[in-house]
């Protein structure tokens, strides 16, 4: 028998050592999350970010190829255009996005499961399928086309598809399905009693989503709108296939560069990628201070 306080020591000695084994545990399984981060994000970032300062063909240090993307006309255009799609389609989808989490929410069980499954499926329809699904539709002879000019009325005259008006109902399109994805979990931490409270005290539901409802689920709404901006400035495949290079996008300029030309210019490229990435980071970082601040200013109140 041990006395009381040896034995009292051993077994904290055990339990610790029982928690640094369950950490290290823990830690083995984060390992293949590590190798494919690093192989795939950072050792790409870190070449980008050494090719994008090195002069094409002598291999010395430059900063030419940023200062050719803040100057050039044509790099300028699709940063401007690149933008206005990601932030319009970011903020439609995002408030339409809303209104259908917020009726998914209002539905049982069973009807949620099945609308989930249902938008899972769509939040991968893109690419080759959407293009041609819209193409179908909306193209120069689509269905819906052909279908008002049987009864008089031409919609080439307000809307053409190989535009950046079709590219902007493309955008929207595929962002609701993960908007609405990322929305339907944020409405559980509205509280029903809360509902209940302000219908006792005649509150609007206008007037309870607006001082309540929202500002609760605004964080999350941030996390949305980031998440949506993020994968609005990134698209290039369904681009690509609409448009060509008709249209000047990021996306597809620096898919040019790397491929499309007939000499590559990957220093060009790369900096092109890495303009990309930091307007995206730009973007997250703002989302997530505003979601900070805001946080503090509930807490005060």
């Amino acid at each position: 028998m041990f006395p009381d306080g040896l034995h009292g020591v051993t077994l904290f000695g055990e339990v610790i050592r029982m928690k640094k084994l369950l950490q290290l545990r823990n830690m083995l399984t984060m390992v293949p999350l590590v190798i494919l981060a690093v192989l795939f994000i950072f050792l790409p970032i870190l070449s980008m970010i050494r090719q994008s300062l090195t002069m094409p063909e002598v291999g010395t240090f430059t900063l030419d190829n940023y200062i050719t993307v803040f100057t050039d006309s044509i790099y300028r255009v699709a940063t401007k255009n690149s933008l206005y799609l990601s932030f319009v389609s970011s903020i439609i989808g995002l408030i339409l996005s809303f209104l259908i989490a917020y009726s998914i929410n209002e539905l049982g069980k069973k009807g949620q499961g099945r609308i989930l499954s249902l938008l899972n499926m769509v939040s991968n329809f893109a690419g080759l399928p959407l293009y041609f699904s819209f193409v179908v539709i909306l193209g120069n002879t689509g269905i819906f086309v052909l279908a008002l000019k049987a009864i008089g009325i031409n919609l080439a005259t307000v809307f053409k598809l190989y535009s950046i008006q079709g590219l902007m109902l493309m955008f929207i399109y595929f962002q609701l399905p993960l908007g609405s994805l990322m929305l339907v979990p944020a409405f559980q931490a509205i509280n029903p009693a809360w509902k209940e409270a302000a219908e006792i005290l005649e509150a609007t539901p206008f007037k309870f989503w607006t001082r309540i409802g929202i500002p609760v689920m605004l964080p999350s709404l941030l996390d949305t709108f980031a998440l949506l901006f993020a994968n609005a400035i990134t698209a290039y495949a369904t681009v690509l296939l609409l448009v060509t290079t008709s249209i000047p996008l990021l996306p597809v300029k620096i898919t040019t560069m790397f491929t499309g030309e007939m000499t590559p210019q990957r220093e060009m490229g790369s900096a092109l990628a890495i303009w990309m990435i930091i307007i995206m980071l730009l973007v997250i970082c703002g989302c997530n201070l505003l979601k900070k601040l805001l946080c503090k200013g509930g807490g005060k109140a």
